[in-house]
């Protein structure tokens, strides 16, 4: 049922309410909370029975009035809790308004359980039992991402049934490549959810098709695309340093050519939908004597490139299709012929229509489940084709995972949503469950949310990080194309895009996404608790549309259930004065926007538990900022922090992340932020005379990331002092940015180190013996002047995990001995600026190595690598150039 994830997410919110010690409770709200949290669970089971039990009466709840009465009642109770949340934060300065909201929040609830008694009662023929949702994980020992990590390296270049399609193309790009002269465009046609996306991007990372071309770009199209955006996309993955330039349209279609003529090129352009598209787009591929080629992937035969080739993407064959589903099902052959998966072999592979996504999402449904007869029928009688497994992956989702789900269609089609970006806006809106024990906090219920989604295959991981954890996800696109709409549907989210949208709903908005500059006066937001915009302008242009909804957002009364602003990457928005009126507010995004300062009322935001603020010019924070009790993670810019008095463990007790914090007084620390119990991930600059010690790091027994820069006033690096991190098994991210003192043994790391990262360490003695010995290391980066010796020599069975190693201006460095054994895993290996260094014999020992990139490296270096790499076709060499970059502006 479409009001179930409104219930699920109130009954949320109400034990988050009762779990909140900082709300105080009388005995009568309490009781009246029950009594309300009752009432939902009466209609949570009703809409499950009359889902499953009675299809006729589903429809007729389904199906217009009965719904909207019943939505309109969660949100007003909706509204009742939030209000009565920011009322409650303002008794401090009004101390009489504590009755006051009590009487109001009592009167609230009684008329949601007045209101809701007539739907109640129309459904009597229910035998209905008090229910709660006891799938809900609760506090355990959470190994991160535990579950998902070993997708990682199992990449689309595996994937089953797709090896013929995939050799097809090859075909035809290899040749369009080699015919000179006109860009040779590919059309790649084939139904929803048919594999057309994950052919092109096999093909896109092959070894072979990297060493064919100079340049590549991979670019998404929606209906309502912009040409510009588009271009700024593709030029941002040719040259970025182009891209940060204020062009307007024309000039981008002017330099792009040029860029793109330099050499042979590669441009995949992903879910064309617009007709007029490729005639909008097409100048800027210019006709090339190196080759160029064009992929365009599109669901309608008629989008196809007429001058172009054209490949009918197929569904699977039987053979295929199975070999796939065995292969995300993730069965043993044991297990295969124990279950009675056999017996439902052709009805599967009807009902998946030889459509990968079906076949996928099929999986992840039965994934979650026990393999036995009924299950597996039950699950099969309910779906008939790719448009049934997707409702029924959607209603097999846990209540409480749901509103997660959806919220996932406020983001742009095919956008890559960063990890750490979702995980934070979910616990914002409330939909994690609160914990009052125990080690375990919202966050980790968030990440488990989100392996549960991944597991399921209704979400995909799109990049991970270098340590296997999971960087960047999406919604595949037909998926997206469903559940935004059904989001949008419940009143539960609002897009706006190029024009005005009608709202689908006959509910006031609450979440609102804006993907460009669109008038906003026909909108009512007086119930609006979160606005994100993806409204970048990107090239430099500032984001005025932006700043004036923000000033009408800020006009309205009701203010108070406002609870997320983010604005992460609009160049340049201005916040208005009054921002510090959002009483509510949880989270303020801003990272990459480039704005010069915050205004000062920011520090009046009580509730306030995430500001990013990375990549901006922001230098300060108000004094009254670090007095707010509720922050839970600060992204900073190099903030300069010195004043002892502006710091108090007592309220950054809730602190998990502080990152971008520079200090120059070093009992600041040990004074304060060794008392930060909570603290997991700390990045800090230190402007000091000498040396910093940071054995009061031990004390943080959370800590799972540690950044430590250390630095003089002249600018050069200053000396960090510790003795062991043996007793941290939490930390896996260790940097440090400093000379160091001493030579170190390899027992003084935390034993479940994954990451390294050392820069102007200094050190005289070769560390790869000491390193090498470091059984979970997954990235060592040995950065400038880490090491001054010349030679470096990695034992048989060094680095047994290490999947890359980046060695970066070691002046130095001219000999690399590498042992055979050692190594076993190296995947990926950047060497930049070791202008030292004349050979590399150790190449061909290394044999797991995908990918080696020379950075900043003498051309006859490279010719060199490339000769004695010449027999193998496994490793990719990349030539790159690099420049500091730029202050920002």
């Amino acid at each position: 049922m479409d009001a179930d994830v409104v219930v699920s997410l109130l009954s949320q919110k109400l034990q988050n309410l009762l779990h909140d010690e900082a709300i105080a409770m009388t005995p009568k709200v309490k009781d009246l909370v029950q009594r309300t949290t009752h009432r939902l669970n009466l209609f949570r089971q009703l809409l499950k029975e009359a889902d499953q039990k009675n299809r006729a009466l589903a429809v007729e709840m389904n199906s217009g009035k009965w719904t909207t009465r019943l939505l309109r009642a969660l949100y007003s109770m909706d509204d009742a809790i939030d209000n009565f949340i920011v009322r409650k934060a303002l008794q401090s300065r009004k101390p009489f308004t504590s009755f006051c909201n009590r009487v109001v929040f009592n009167k609230e609830m009684k008329q949601f359980i007045s209101k809701t008694g007539d739907l109640i009662q129309d459904k009597q023929a229910l035998d209905v039992q008090d229910v709660t949702d006891n799938n809900i994980p609760g506090p355990s020992q959470h190994q991160r991402w535990a579950r998902i990590s070993g997708f990682c390296f199992d990449g689309e270049s595996r994937v089953v049934g797709l090896e013929e399609q995939v050799k097809n193309l090859v075909a035809l790009v290899v040749q369009g490549a080699e015919q000179g002269n006109q860009p040779a465009v590919v059309s790649m046609v084939g139904e929803g959810g048919s594999g057309k996306t994950a052919i092109a991007r096999i093909v896109y990372n092959r070894v072979d098709i990297k060493r064919h071309f100079t340049s590549r770009a991979w670019v998404h199209v929606t209906k309502e695309f912009k040409v510009r955006d588009v271009l700024v996309d593709m030029i941002t993955q040719l040259d970025e340093k182009i891209a940060k330039e204020p062009l307007l349209e024309d000039e981008l279609k002017w330099r792009l050519p040029k860029l793109l003529g330099q050499g042979r090129y590669l441009i995949v352009v992903d879910d064309v939908d617009a007709p007029e598209f490729w005639e909008a787009i097409k100048e800027v591929f210019p006709p090339s004597s190196h080759g160029g080629v064009v992929i365009v992937t599109t669901r309608k035969a008629g989008l196809a490139v007429p001058a172009g080739s054209t490949l009918q993407v197929r569904s699977l064959n039987d053979e295929e299709s199975w070999a796939l589903f065995l292969k995300k099902l993730d069965i043993t052959e044991e297990r295969l012929h124990n279950s009675q998966l056999m017996k439902f072999k052709g009805q599967i592979l009807k009902l998946c229509g030889g459509l990968p996504l079906a076949i996928v999402l099929m999986c992840g449904l039965l994934s979650a489940k026990e393999l036995t007869d009924s299950e597996w029928s039950r699950v099969i009688e309910h779906v008939n084709a790719i448009e049934g497994i997707l409702a029924l992956s959607y209603h097999e989702l846990p209540s409480y995972l749901k509103p997660c789900f959806l919220y996932m269609g406020l983001f742009p089609k095919a956008i890559e949503i960063p990890i750490r970006r979702l995980i934070h806006l979910w616990v914002a809106e409330g939909f994690v469950a609160s914990f009052s024990d125990g080690d375990m906090v919202e966050e980790d219920l968030a990440e488990m949310y989100l392996e549960e989604l991944v597991c399921r295959k209704i979400i995909e991981v799109v990049r991970w990080r270098l340590d296997g954890s999971p960087k960047t996800c999406r919604l595949p696109s037909l998926v997206h194309d469903v559940f935004s709409l059904k989001a949008r549907d419940i009143g539960f989210l609002q897009i706006h895009s190029t024009s005005i949208s009608a709202n689908t709903s006959q509910l006031p908005v609450r979440r609102l996404a804006t993907y460009s500059n669109v008038p906003f006066s026909k909108l009512h937001l007086s119930h609006l608790r979160s606005y994100v915009s993806f409204n970048t302008l990107k090239g430099g242009i500032p984001a005025g549309n932006s700043s004036m909804f923000l000033d009408k957002i800020m006009s309205k009364e009701n203010l108070g259930v406002f609870r997320v602003l983010d604005l992460e990457s609009v160049y340049k928005p201005q916040l208005p004065k009054a921002v510090g009126t959002l009483l509510n507010l949880r989270y303020l995004g801003l990272r990459s926007t480039v704005i010069n300062s915050l205004p000062v009322s920011i520090g009046v935001l009580q509730c306030l538990e995430t500001l990013d603020v990375k990549h901006t010019n922001i230098t300060s924070l108000p004094d009254s900022f670090w007095k707010i009790r509720s922050l839970r993670h600060l992204y900073l810019n190099g903030i300069c922090l010195d004043s002892l008095d502006l710091l108090s463990a007592e309220t950054l007790s809730k602190l998990q992340s502080l990152c971008g914090l520079s200090i120059s007084t070093e009992s600041l620390v040990a004074e304060t932020l060794s008392k930060c119990k909570c603290l997991r991930k700390l990045q800090l600059t230190f402007y000091i005379p000498s040396s910093i010690k940071i054995d009061w790091t031990s004390q943080l027994n959370k800590l799972h990331s540690l950044r430590i820069r250390s630095i003089r006033e002249s600018g050069e690096s200053a000396s960090i002092k510790f003795t062991s991190f043996k007793e941290q098994h939490n930390l896996v991210n260790l940097s440090l940015f400093g000379s160091l003192i001493r030579p170190f043994k390899s027992t003084i790391f935390p034993p479940n180190l994954k990451s390294l990262t050392l820069s102007k360490t200094g050190l005289a003695k070769d560390p790869m013996l000491e390193l090498g010995k470091l059984p979970e290391l997954n990235i060592l980066r040995l950065f400038n002047f880490s090491y001054i010796g010349e030679e470096m020599t990695c034992v048989s069975g060094a680095f047994p995990q290490l999947h890359v190693l980046k060695l970066w201006q070691l002046d130095h460095f001219s000999k690399w001995l590498v042992k055979e054994g050692a190594l076993p895993s190296l995947r990926e290996l950047e060497i930049r600026d070791c202008r030292s260094l004349k050979t590399l014999d150790a190449l061909s020992l290394l044999t797991s190595l995908s990918e080696l990139i020379l950075t900043n490296m003498p051309s006859d270096f490279a010719d060199y690598v490339r000769g004695i790499n010449s027999t193998s076709s496994a490793v990719f060499i990349k030539e790159n150039h690099w420049e500091p970059s730029p202050p920002m502006e």
